[in-house]
């Protein structure tokens, strides 16, 4: 259940991106791809834990690497993304 959406995901940014590279304008490239990036930074948050999380072994799960997903997805993981996204921002900048 989880390569699916993963997999419609990862087909339609590749749309996106070659939509993308047959633009002419070069400036046009700096500002689409950084809202592009920071979109797949944290969409890869969520799927990279949920990857660890639900396709690792059955056998090795291990109540130390579930604490520590757990941390990374209730914390690191909310904590990042207004981080990811003010960085687009120019008063960031």
């Amino acid at each position: 259940f989880l390569l699916y959406p993963l997999t419609l995901f990862l087909i339609s940014y590749l749309h996106i991106l070659v939509t993308i590279l047959h633009i002419c304008s070069v400036p046009r490239w700096h500002k689409t791809f950084p809202t592009c990036g920071s979109h797949l930074a944290v969409v890869g948050l969520f799927y990279g834990n949920a990857i660890f999380t639900y396709m690792g072994p059955g056998s090795s799960n291990s109540s130390r690497r579930e604490e520590v997903l757990s941390i990374f997805y209730s914390l690191v993981s909310p904590t990042l993304i207004p981080l990811i996204y003010s960085l687009r921002n120019k008063q960031v900048k």
